[in-house]
């Protein structure tokens, strides 16, 4: 271009090198193009409507620009003296409306589609199609880097004004305006030093951007670039008017006020940041008002949302926040966002809120020339996952643009509906605290609380397990109850061996709640143990034999349990662990041969409990470090098993596989359930879970039918069924797999129904204390490549699912909230540890039942659109490890016992090939880590054997630790507590100390290298380190991409560099690509021209 058809050049404001930075980024995903729309009514002459807006072009230098940014230290913006305008022109006068309509919607898109070449002017597109006799549809379209909204209307008023001179036949006036270079200059003459002082102290404390935490959209049918819009009642807008001059707030205040009460109720948090455009228009720069360019600046509002606090003391100080804030509206994003604690790479906002104030009215507009100006409309799209333009008029509408691959439609629609319902509130009641506006619509709540907890059904509730069982045995007493190895009973001998121990146990004592501990492993007689401790009317209290002794002493001792039943193979275990428990507290021991050799009667003794007694305990880990014991009734597990069976249509020739652990709360299920329907239990050694390939044979000859693993060894029997013939594999019987007890990926329910298309996965949900499974979600078919997660479904009959917020207000669908679980499965509390059971076991609000009481999960889960329920995450720090529930804090209790630990935490990490994994983090202290140089910290592999070996004498298998990292110390969080976010991740750890850089190995690699010196300032870069970590940021990215293709002469997309960020990975993606193009690298001379390529 010759110099002499430039006019001007100077560089971007900070909104602008943004918008230039996201355009260079996604170029194809049509950000930040304006689309103006609207109509033409009466006689239009499209000669003079084309003049006038070349006469607006040749009056102001912002239309006239165009951008260059190729080998440049920063950007800059070119404006050229003459740029033509063309109005293309269309007659859609022969079509009906709903046809122009179609065609109108399929034109802007494509319109949308083609974009701009951000170095070409001018930036912008004109279209005029004539709908009618005297109608015509007005397009203009152009790239937002040009104009903000108030210059929008500044430009339509003037052309207006030109076309009426023009059809006068007088010359359009030239009014004079200052460029818009004026204001750059004015921007680079303001210090930052105060604007980064207000910022920092402004943001201080603020280290990620506030989630916005509803369902993500998996696929989006058509475009990604969402719209849509709701319109507040006209009596709501004004009272929110009236509202805002009684208590002279800004219309503005009250809507960026709910909005961040909103976002606060979304994503839990109390201190939320979102973004807002501001003018940007310096009231000390004269004639700002009328200069026409990208003046609006993007800036963050942080509030905190007190739940407590009264609304227009909250709204007030929210304006005052903001009038602060007026002075430094000039400051960019990016100089905000690195002065914030957020780090480089992550977005400082997710959400924008807009409020417009265009100088031009969405009324009709007189043009002259007997024609009006109707139906204006706007279309802008950002670069956020949500935006939402607040317009003003008679009534508020909300405008939302929002990311289709984000948000769904349906999600949107609700969000918007919250919202408004807030609005509303704060429009009736502004007298109230922040936590009495209601965000829930009537009909979703009655929706959450009431249609979808609806499931009833009537079962033998007064009854109880052993009568159930005794009735069954009755009816089918010569068939097969129970088998384990070469063992075996019938109904009639299972019921007889029960009764011969329920006699003498009634003997000792045993009646209705009394609970008694039974040791042994898994048999025909631990199963007739169960049974003989129901029908005395006890309840049972299932111990490993796998625990050590000092795990079993800690829950006798807990439990209080008068009397162990005991098989005469792990009376020794037994004794060791009594003997760790003060001589008065010990329970007495009754051997399971002793008890049968006392020959009592196998006839049934008469019922002695039912449906409300307590029917079994089972212990789990506790955050106090000592486990707690979950006490379930019998009502609550005969519905649970009747629940399971009516929705698996289990008959009387299935065989369920017993694997469970005798302490897992689906073992009660896997022994009992079957014996409820007359068919067969199948003891499974553990030993054989432990190899996939005898499993598998194992299920296959004995026919299982029924299987309930959890994921972890799903996934090792499929790993095993992948290496065999598929035309020969086993379990041909199997009618129903359900795991259970972790998260089910959705690629593991792909993986097993590609081998299995006629076998359903039941994905079974629920806690121990509410009596097990309380959700069910059949998986028939295999879940979409997409979908991150498999839904735990619905409820099964007669319980209650209430996902709430902290204040036990049910949230909306799609949102997350911790689940609380009621009806009749919810189980008594934890043995003999009230203060446990009054935390976790809380009055039920929304039930009519009097004394009802809901379990307060600790589960973070969300409503799906159709009701069904999704898992997302623990609330606290509790996890699952291969199906047990385990509690960290009990682990790290049990370390800090140890005399060479100083501190330890514990925290569940998925590492790589071996999934959710115990790591422990321990720091020693000075001189006591054994086989450490020094007796430091380093390499002491000695010492975490010697821990291994501690924790094996006092926890399960299950509760220990893979990993072990040495730390010296831990890192603390402001409040100087463990900021678990920021341990190391184990392989990281394990280099102990700060590595140096590495060095370049490869011509790419130094190149590179030396490019990131440059471009970052900085000396000391290694091949492995990352480009944002160092200080790297979006613009300084677009500096290091127009160099490539200088340095290689290829083309990258930009967002190559935001997806490979260290120097190895980016060299070996340029050099894979230079021997795509130009074959293995030779040896030629350093300027040798290469090939462009084009991803």
């Amino acid at each position: 271009m010759s110099h002499h058809a430039i006019e001007d050049i100077y560089p971007l404001s900070p909104l602008q090198q943004g918008m230039l930075f996201h355009t260079l980024y996604a170029p194809e995903a049509g950000q930040y193009f304006l689309q103006i729309t609207c109509t033409l009514e009466g006689h239009v002459e499209p000669a003079h409507f084309e003049a006038a807006w070349q006469h607006v072009l040749d009056q102001h230098p912002a239309l006239r620009t165009s951008f260059t940014w190729e080998e440049l230290e920063e950007p800059l913006q070119v404006v050229h003296r003459a740029v033509s305008v063309q109005l293309t022109r269309r007659d859609w006068g022969h079509l009906a409306p709903k046809a122009q309509r179609r065609e109108l919607t399929a034109l802007l898109d494509a319109d949308r589609q083609r974009g701009f070449a951000l170095d070409q002017a001018p930036l912008m597109r004109l279209l005029l199609i004539r709908t009618g006799p005297r109608t015509h549809t007005f397009v203009w379209s152009c790239h937002h880097l040009l104009l903000d909204g108030w210059s929008l209307g500044l430009l339509l008023e003037e052309c207006l004004d030109a076309y009426h001179a023009l059809v006068r036949g007088e010359r359009p006036s030239r009014g004079v305006t200052r460029p818009y270079r004026d204001y750059i200059a004015w921007l680079q003459q303001q210090s930052s030093g105060q604007a980064e002082h207000f910022w920092r102290e402004r943001l201080a404390g603020f280290s990620s951007p506030t989630p916005l935490p509803v369902a993500r959209a998996t696929k989006a049918e058509g475009s990604w670039h969402g719209r849509s819009s709701l319109i507040l009642s006209e009596e709501t807008s004004e009272q929110l008017r009236a509202l805002a001059r009684t208590h002279a707030l800004t219309p503005n205040t009250f809507f960026q006020g709910i909005w961040a009460l909103l976002l606060s109720r979304y994503s839990g948090q109390s201190d939320v940041v979102f973004g807002t455009t501001v003018s940007g228009r310096p009231a000390d720069l004269p004639g700002a008002q009328s200069m026409v360019g990208m003046f609006i600046n993007t800036q963050p509002v942080r509030t905190r949302v007190d739940p407590d606090g009264l609304v227009l003391p909250y709204l007030q100080q929210l304006q005052r926040e903001q009038a602060e804030a007026r002075q430094y509206e000039y400051s960019s994003l990016v100089q905000i966002h690195g002065w914030s604690e957020v780090p480089r790479g992550q977005n400082l906002f997710e959400t924008l809120l807009v409020f417009e104030s265009f100088p031009f009215s969405h009324a009709e507009t007189s043009p002259g020339g007997g024609a009006t100006v109707t139906d204006v409309e706007t279309y802008d799209f950002t670069s956020y996952i949500l935006h939402i333009d607040v317009v003003p008029g008679p009534a508020f509408t909300l405008l939302a643009s929002y990311d289709r691959r984000q948000l769904d439609d349906a999600t949107l629609a609700r969000l918007l509906t919250h919202y408004a319902r807030l609005l509303e509130e704060l429009a009736h009641h502004p007298e109230r605290r922040l936590d009495e506006l209601s965000m829930l619509p009537d009909a979703e709540r009655r929706q959450v609380l009431l249609d979808w907890n609806q499931q009833r059904a009537d079962y033998p509730f007064n009854s109880s397990i052993p009568q159930l069982i005794q009735e069954q045995a009755a009816r089918t007493p010569d068939a097969i109850a129970v088998t384990h190895r070469d063992a075996q009973l019938t109904y009639r001998e299972l019921n007889a061996r029960s009764n011969q121990l329920a006699h003498p146990l009634i003997a000792e004592g045993v009646g209705s709640d009394i609970v008694v501990a039974l040791l042994g492993d898994r048999g025909v007689d631990f199963l007739a143990s169960i049974v003989g401790i129901l029908k005395a009317g006890g309840a049972y209290l299932p111990l490993d034999p796998d625990h050590p002794a000092e795990r079993l002493a800690q829950i006798l001792g807990q439990s209080q349990t008068p009397m162990v039943v005991v098989s005469r193979e792990r009376r020794a275990l037994l004794d060791a662990a009594l003997a760790l428990l003060p001589a008065g507290a010990r329970p007495r021991a009754l051997e399971i041969p002793e008890l049968l050799e006392r020959q009592a009667p196998a006839d049934d003794p008469p019922c002695r409990s039912h449906g409300r007694n307590l029917a079994y305990v089972i212990y789990t880990s506790g955050s106090t470090g000592a486990p707690k014991g979950a006490m379930l009734e019998h009502a609550g597990k005969i519905n649970h098993i009747r629940g399971m069976i009516d929705f698996l249509r289990l008959g009387p020739a299935d065989v369920m596989a017993q694997t469970a652990s005798q302490c897992f709360d689906i073992s009660v299920w896997q022994f009992l359930a079957p014996l409820m329907l007359g068919a067969r239990v199948q003891i499974l050694d553990t030993e054989l879970t432990r190899d996939p390939a005898s499993f598998l044979a194992e299920l296959d000859r004995t026919g299982i039918t029924v299987l309930e693993v959890v994921p972890a060894l799903l996934t090792a029997m499929l790993e095993q069924l992948e290496r065999m013939d598929p035309a020969r594999l086993p379990m041909q019987s199997l009618h129903c797999l359900i795991p259970t007890g972790e998260v089910l990926p959705p690629a593991l329910c792909r993986r097993w129904l590609k081998l299995y298309p006629r076998v359903p996965l039941l994905n079974a949900y629920g806690p121990t204390e509410t009596s097990d499974d309380t959700n069910l979600y059949t998986v028939s078919q295999p879940p979409p490549d997409d979908e991150e997660r498999v839904p735990v479904g619905y409820a099964l009959p007669n319980l209650t699912m209430y996902i709430l917020d902290p204040r036990l207000r049910p949230v909306p669908v799609g949102l997350a909230g911790e689940l609380y679980i009621g009806g009749i499965g919810v189980g008594r509390g934890y043995l003999n540890n009230p203060a446990r059971t009054a935390a976790s076991f809380l009055p039920d609000p929304f039930s009519a039942l009097s004394g009802a009481r809901f379990y307060k999960t600790g589960d973070i889960c969300r409503y799906r659109p159709d009701g069904s329920i999704e898992f997302l995450d623990r609330a606290d720090f509790q996890v699952k490890i291969r199906g047990f529930r385990v509690e960290p804090g009990e682990v790290e209790s049990v370390l800090a016992r140890h005399p060479t630990v100083r501190q330890a935490v514990v925290v569940a990490r998925e590492l790589p090939t071996r999934g959710k994994q115990l790591v422990a983090y321990v720091v020693p202290y000075e001189g006591t880590w054994p086989g450490a140089a020094g007796g430091g910290p380093r390499d002491g592999h000695e010492g975490i054997t010697v821990l291994r070996e501690f924790l094996q004498g006092h926890l399960p298998h299950y509760m220990m630790p893979s990993v072990f990292v040495v730390l010296p110390a831990l890192p603390l969080n402001a409040n100087g507590k463990v900021d678990r976010k920021a341990l190391p991740m184990p392989d990281a750890a394990a280099a102990q100390e700060e590595r140096a850089p590495s060095p370049p190995r490869s011509d790419v690699e130094e190149r590179l290298v030396a490019l990131w010196q440059e471009v970052l300032s900085r000396q000391s870069i290694g091949v492995e380190d990352d480009f944002f970590e160092l200080g790297g940021h979006s613009l300084l990215a677009v500096r290091a991409h127009s160099r490539l293709r200088e340095l290689f002469g290829i083309d990258l997309p930009l967002r190559t560099l935001f997806e490979l960020t260290t120097v190895a990975r980016l060299a070996e993606k340029i050099e894979a690509l230079r021997w795509a193009t130009s074959g293995p690298p030779k040896d030629e001379p350093e300027d040798v021209e290469r090939e462009e390529v084009e991803l």
